[in-house]
């Protein structure tokens, strides 16, 4: 993205940290904005007048789909004992704005995945989901939607990886996987414990059904009749060891202080993740 004037001579400092605690004003109202585009102009509000029915920002929501969109909203999201379906489609523009710009950071975090969940059209949700994430990128956010969550952002190239092996039809690896994805992503209380779990059995449960062994993963590797490098092996067999001996993850609590955090689970998952496709696209090879 283009920096402004007084980015390029040196009047404004670029960002150079991802908002990953908080966000700045700017981030704030860009999201209401596609909020807004997305969810409330779309909102169809039709009044009466001189026996004709017209659509108008001044009448009441008339569309099936979009009552209970907007009761969902206020009622399971923002839990008031409001009548939304008695405003008018400007009065509930208004009122939204005013609950958006109350919310805490991450609550904005939990009206977005909320918005894009609930809404009838996936389609539009699938394209509200890329939008705000253009909008994360150009403004530094430490987030992304990765598989419908909003996740402690990666590189693009960690993301693919992530959302690659999401794809698969690897039931059990797709959702351990998503589970260490939503632990990781939890913004108030991440679970990086769990999430490594997640992670490392993901790996183990397409171990299993490649070896057709039902074993642990150092064992089922061994096993594999596929050409796998060595030092892939050895590597993804080490990690496995971690998890199993220096913190518990897998075996129960150590009375160690834990060193999990979240730069391991982010590991853990980008690493586990392109490890399941290594592991799936050499059994392809095999396979085909």
């Amino acid at each position: 993205m283009r920096q402004r004037f007084s980015q390029r001579y040196g009047f404004a400092k670029v960002r150079d940290k991802l908002q990953i605690e908080s966000m700045d004003v700017g981030l704030k109202n860009r999201l209401w904005n596609i909020v807004k585009k997305f969810y409330i102009n779309t909102l169809i509000g039709l009044l009466d007048i001189e026996y004709q029915t017209i659509e108008c920002d001044e009448g009441e929501i008339r569309n099936f789909s979009d009552k209970i969109f907007i009761s969902k909203l206020y009622d399971h999201f923002f839990k008031t004992s409001e009548e939304p379906l008695t405003y008018t489609k400007n009065e509930i523009k208004k009122d939204l704005k005013s609950k958006y710009y109350q919310l805490k950071w991450y609550e904005i975090y939990d009206l977005i995945e909320y918005v894009a969940e609930i809404y009838h059209d996936k389609e539009h949700s699938n394209n509200f989901r890329q939008a705000v994430n253009k909008i994360l990128e150009e403004e530094m956010s430490g987030y992304r939607f990765v598989d419908n969550y909003i996740a402690p952002i990666i590189d693009e190239v960690e993301i693919k990886e992530v959302e690659e092996a999401l794809e698969y039809i690897y039931t059990p690896a797709r959702k351990h996987l998503s589970n260490a994805l939503e632990l990781l992503s939890d913004r108030e209380n991440p679970d990086y414990q769990n999430s490594i779990k997640e992670s490392i059995t993901a790996v183990e449960s397409v171990a299993k059904i490649i070896s057709g062994k039902e074993t642990d993963l150092a064992k089922c590797l061994k096993v594999m009749d596929i050409d796998l490098n060595g030092q892939f092996k050895t590597s993804m067999i080490n990690l496995y060891g971690w998890t199993n001996k220096e913190d518990g993850i897998r075996h129960g609590h150590t009375k160690e202080e834990l060193k999990t955090s979240f730069e391991e689970a982010k590991y853990m998952l980008v690493t586990c993740s392109a490890f399941v496709n290594y592991l799936i696209a050499k059994n392809n090879k095999v396979s085909s």
